[in-house]
């Protein structure tokens, strides 16, 4: 059954104060004003028609006080202020403890007495125990984001409150991160197509176990919240001490806020240089003069690898710092002006060739083929959206079977279109052509073991009345920023 007594000594809601409704409103308010400019960037005529429907937001709900509060007082929000606001509820069950099912099925219960609809969403994939909470980290967010896709909404609420966010600059100080990590999480993050929101940031959870209290609404408490095997548990336990130095999560939380105000105008200078000097070049690679990139700051540099990063390969969670530092390191070298070099990192490739980088995804790296026996619509490693229509199977060809397979071209695949005469067309770089790694790493369509559709290689298109159409999808994540 759930428990609702399990308390610390710094975190006791019979000393706390349920939170206001005035609290609440101006806590909230951000996410009205994040779903209107979302709804205002679509066309005029389907503005009109949003203008008569309610806005669909989704509340990522797993029985904690924390998500059940943000739950119970966002429906309180909508319905006070009477909120063109259609909520929706989704919990995880990563399928690790036998009682989440039973906490999903409470939360679906407090969500349908409220009229709001709820779904569990089940990460039943094989699981890996070397980082297991990483793992179903990424799957929670992924799932969540799949089913907010499906709802046609681009908002995802999550419960992270004050006390998470001091345990999360203290975590990230322990680990010795720079300005970006030390900021912690923000109100909005961008995650691929959706947009996170978290409105509770400055109420500590007692206030929310309070506010619970005050309505007799009980919650679950997971058990793995107390294990000491966790980091995240060590360093809660740590907090009542630097309270006791006049620390305490709100000065922690306040700090936070600082180092994102700096860390804002560190990513527009860094963005503003991304802007002017790095061009796009074949199936999102990038480059950048070498000696542009040398002037700036060792910080900006920094932060420019990084950015380039996640345009190319779009990973789940940015790089650690001390990789980028060992890549600006190899670019140092003078010698480079006149010569080539090749590092690799989260799945990228720098190369330095005539006092140029070129950064684009490691062409052997996770090295996918998908068979492909249907018309259909594939998600290319997060990169892509891939759609084949149009003439299939036993249609192509005079009549004749195909075996059509999805996969990066690769070496084997250039040196075959070499061989039939075909160059990649000139027009294709931004000044002379770039690493031959760049053309083997093209997301390409294969029918019956040679290559007939190659992203960016448009003489490659022979197969008539077979369709292929690639169009690029968003990063996973904001580059700078990482997921809790």
């Amino acid at each position: 059954m759930p428990n609702a007594n399990v308390t610390t000594a710094e975190d006791d809601p019979s000393k706390a104060q349920p939170l206001s409704d005035a609290e609440l409103d101006a806590a909230f308010s951000f996410m009205l004003d994040a779903l209107k400019k979302t709804h205002s960037s679509r066309s005029e005529a389907e503005s009109q028609g949003a203008a008569q429907a309610r806005l669909p937001l989704l509340l990522a709900v797993s029985g904690g006080a924390d998500s059940v509060s943000l739950m119970v007082l966002c429906h309180e929000w909508v319905e006070r202020n009477k909120l063109p606001i259609s909520l929706s509820v989704a919990s995880v069950d990563h399928r690790l403890r036998p009682e989440a099912a039973d906490e999903c099925a409470y939360v679906g219960k407090l969500a349908r007495l409220r009229g709001m609809d709820h779904a569990t969403l089940v990460w039943d994939e094989e699981k890996s125990h070397s980082n297991l909470q990483g793992e179903a980290r990424e799957a929670r967010y992924r799932l969540l984001s799949e089913h907010a896709h499906r709802l046609g909404c681009a908002h995802i609420v999550i419960a992270h409150h004050q006390d998470d966010q001091a345990e999360t600059l203290l975590m990230r100080l322990i680990r010795g991160s720079g300005v970006t990590g030390l900021a912690a999480m923000r109100p909005q993050q961008a995650f691929g197509a959706v947009t996170l929101l978290r409105p509770l940031m400055a109420f500590p959870k007692a206030r929310l176990k309070a506010s619970l209290n005050a309505r007799s609404i009980d919650w679950f408490e997971d058990p793995s919240n107390q294990s000491p095997n966790y980091m995240r548990v060590r360093v809660r336990s740590l907090l009542p001490v630097f309270a006791q130095e006049g620390c305490d999560s709100a000065r922690l939380a306040a700090t936070a806020r600082r180092l994102q105000r700096a860390d804002q105008a560190l990513g527009e200078i860094a963005y503003g240089f991304y802007l002017r000097h790095i061009a796009s070049e074949p199936g999102r690679s990038l480059s950048v003069s070498l000696t542009s990139l040398r002037e700036q700051s060792d910080e900006i540099r920094l932060r420019l690898l990084r950015m380039m990063i996640a345009d190319v390969v779009a990973p789940a969670y940015p790089p650690r710092e001390e990789k980028l530092m060992a890549i600006d390191a190899a670019l140092g070298g003078e010698e480079l002006l006149e010569k080539r070099m090749k590092r690799t990192v989260a799945g990228c490739c720098f190369e330095v060739s005539a006092a140029r980088l070129w950064v684009y995804r490691e062409p052997g790296r996770n090295r996918q083929e998908i068979a492909l026996d249907r018309p259909c619509e594939v998600n290319w490693q997060g990169l892509y959206s891939v759609k084949i229509s149009g003439a299939f199977a036993g249609d192509v060809l005079a009549g004749e079977r195909l075996d059509i397979v999805l996969r990066p071209l690769g070496e084997d695949g250039r040196t075959l279109l070499s061989k039939e005469g075909l160059s990649f067309p000139e027009q294709g770089w931004s000044g002379e052509s770039g690493p031959k790694g760049i053309i083997e790493a093209l997301p390409s369509v294969w029918c019956d073991g040679r290559p007939q559709f190659v992203v960016d290689w448009p003489k490659v298109e022979v197969v008539e009345d077979f369709h292929v159409e690639f169009e690029e999808k968003h990063s996973n994540f904001d580059a700078n920023e990482t997921l809790e």
